[in-house]
């Protein structure tokens, strides 16, 4: 009677172990083993592919996920991606973005940061034993 339980217990693992690798994504096929000169790069899923074009900006180039592929999965791409600013992402791919206009400083901020660097130049750390 115990080993049929324990025969149980270990199957259900076993089944519950299948059924979680069942539901992983794929893994990339990666690139660590590959010299850029000579080797043939290994084929992108195209539902891969799809998958990464629908979390990610329209102007990032399909070769570029595609390379990038092959070393992420589409989430971690999206997660890379999200963090770039659009105006570094514009210039990445050949498309600069439109200058932002520079705002000018009023008198009163100019005024503000003159007192400050005077209070800073007062302080004592800039004494360094100067005897004057």
């Amino acid at each position: 009677m115990t080993f049929v339980l324990m025969l149980l217990v270990v199957l259900a693992v076993l089944a519950w172990l299948a059924w979680r690798s069942s539901r992983r994504t794929p893994r990339p096929p990666g690139t660590a083993g590959l010299d850029e000169d000579v080797a043939v790069r290994p084929e992108v899923d195209p539902a891969a592919i799809a998958a990464a074009r629908a979390r990610i900006r329209a102007d990032v180039p399909d070769e570029v996920l595609s390379d990038a592929l092959l070393d992420a999965t589409p989430k971690q791409l999206a997660s890379m991606f999200a963090a770039v600013p659009a105006d570094v992402m514009a210039g990445a791919v050949g498309r600069p973005a439109p200058a932002a206009p520079t705002q000018q400083a009023s008198r009163e901020d100019l005024a503000t940061l003159k007192k400050v660097s005077e209070a800073v130049d007062d302080l004592e750390i800039w004494n360094f034993g100067d005897k004057n």
